[in-house]
């Protein structure tokens, strides 16, 4: 039962999943070298992580063609950038699958301290700069993020679909031959917001135990109930999704898609504090 991918801007399933949607396939292989490219001009920053491993991405970047991703590193940590197509970077949806497939990329060997999408900065110096001047909070941020990645959870209902449950659970809320419709209705109304209140409580309980920290957002239109963040341990994975497995299968009134794993931007307040840069 695999996750959801989707494209994110970034600052954060079905039982019956609906289908992955990634970004166009793409060569992984990184070049040979860091790219040779002016220290000047506009860079578009995805991301902090710590220096290690192989940083080096290749030409995944946002930008047409693709750009080289890249590490500006500064006292143990690294910044992972590419040339910025402009100061601004709308929002389109070949922009939002570059941001995203460069942070998918990162993620697999990397714990990431995501930046928000259409985060741009003057230049290297300014990158290393940013390095410099926010290493402590970075760094922390970083240890708090170490090993985990972020998991979505968004449960949508039928609005009639649980009316009628709840009328064959309590006859009583039946209507009755002299009750006006308002009033009805406006039982009807309690007795649905109660009891998807009571629902979505316990489906946090018991998530919430197998996850680090959680975040939740608003609902997102009429039919949402609930869109749910939770910091997880990479090796509890398939422990959460199986929990999440076990609590759909209970419900046949609530339609539940599970995103992930993401990289951890409901779970990052950083502020980067460089007055030239877009998106900070």
């Amino acid at each position: 039962m695999p996750r959801t991918t989707r494209p994110r801007k970034g600052a954060a399933r079905s039982a019956r999943r609906t289908s992955a949607e990634r970004a166009p396939s793409q060569s992984l292989q990184p070049p040979s070298e860091t790219p040779h490219l002016p220290p000047e001009g506009p860079r578009y920053l995805y991301g902090i992580v710590r220096d290690a491993g192989d940083l080096d991405f290749g030409h995944l970047g946002v930008g047409a063609p693709a750009t080289a991703v890249y590490a500006v590193k500064a006292a143990g940590l690294a910044a992972l950038v590419s040339l910025a197509p402009g100061w601004v970077v709308d929002p389109t949806r070949a922009h939002l699958l570059g941001h995203q497939r460069v942070t998918e990329a990162i993620l697999r060997e990397h714990t990431l301290l995501p930046v928000a999408f259409g985060t741009v900065l003057a230049s290297e110096s300014r990158v290393h700069e940013l390095l410099s001047t926010a290493h402590q909070e970075l760094t922390q941020v970083l240890d708090a993020l170490e090993g985990k990645v972020e998991l979505g959870l968004k449960v949508l209902f039928h609005r009639e679909h649980l009316v009628q449950r709840l009328v064959l659970e309590d006859a009583r809320l039946a209507r009755d031959p002299n009750e006006p419709e308002a009033e009805h209705e406006r039982r009807l109304d309690a007795a649905v917001e109660d009891r998807a209140r009571r629902d979505m409580r316990a489906l946090m309980d018991g998530l919430s135990p197998r996850a680090t920290a959680t975040h939740e957002h608003p609902p997102v239109g009429e039919r949402m109930l609930l869109n749910a963040a939770f910091l997880v341990e990479r090796a509890g994975l398939d422990s959460f999704e199986e929990k999440v497995r076990s609590l759909a299968a209970r419900s046949d009134t609530y339609a539940f898609r599970f995103t992930g794993p993401w990289a951890p931007y409901s779970f990052v307040d950083v502020r980067l504090g460089l007055g030239d840069a877009a998106g900070t």
